[in-house]
């Protein structure tokens, strides 16, 4: 190859690297994180998994999910819950953490509103889904099994507040 040919190629190569570097974000990158601490009751310890037994009185959540509304991918879903510290923001000997990961979908409709959007989580194992309703582009809110809303406490509440970026 002729130098006159190579430098032109060299050239046309990094101004590709360059745009291909610069594209939007890959879709497997959080694009939507929500926070919440809930409380943890008889009609929400089943949604996560968390045995019916199981002394618990609050979960804190933190929901990461890919993609977007209009081509969701996958989640990731850490959860921690057990009893309260007294005099504190922990848990007593550090409560129980989980991770559920899978896909989510989005889809229209809950018990009193037809045209609600609701967010999906499909676990990868065979745990139940668990299902949200789309209030805002800030807030999420936890369903039970009928598409109802949870009802939460004067202190705590099921819905999910978007992190904002440090």
């Amino acid at each position: 190859m002729s130098r006159k040919l190579f430098i032109p190629i060299i050239i046309l190569t990094g101004f590709s690297i360059n745009n291909s570097c610069s594209q939007t974000p890959a879709k497997n990158s959080p694009a939507l994180v929500f926070v919440a601490s809930s409380p943890c009751g008889i009609s929400s310890k089943p949604l996560p998994g968390i045995p019916v037994t199981a002394d618990c009185e609050w979960i804190k959540w933190k929901l990461s999910l890919t993609g977007d509304a209009t081509h969701p991918t996958t989640y990731i879903l850490t959860y921690t819950w057990g009893m309260t510290k007294p005099s504190t923001t922990d848990f007593m000997n550090g409560g129980t953490t989980v991770t559920m990961q899978g896909k989510w979908s989005v889809s229209k409709g809950t018990a009193t509103d037809p045209d609600a959007i609701i967010y999906t989580l499909d676990p990868d194992k065979s745990a139940t889904s668990i299902q949200f309703v789309k209030l805002s582009d800030q807030l999420l809110h936890l369903l039970d099994k009928s598409k109802r809303l949870m009802v939460g406490s004067p202190a705590w509440s099921y819905t999910l507040n978007r992190e904002q970026h440090k």
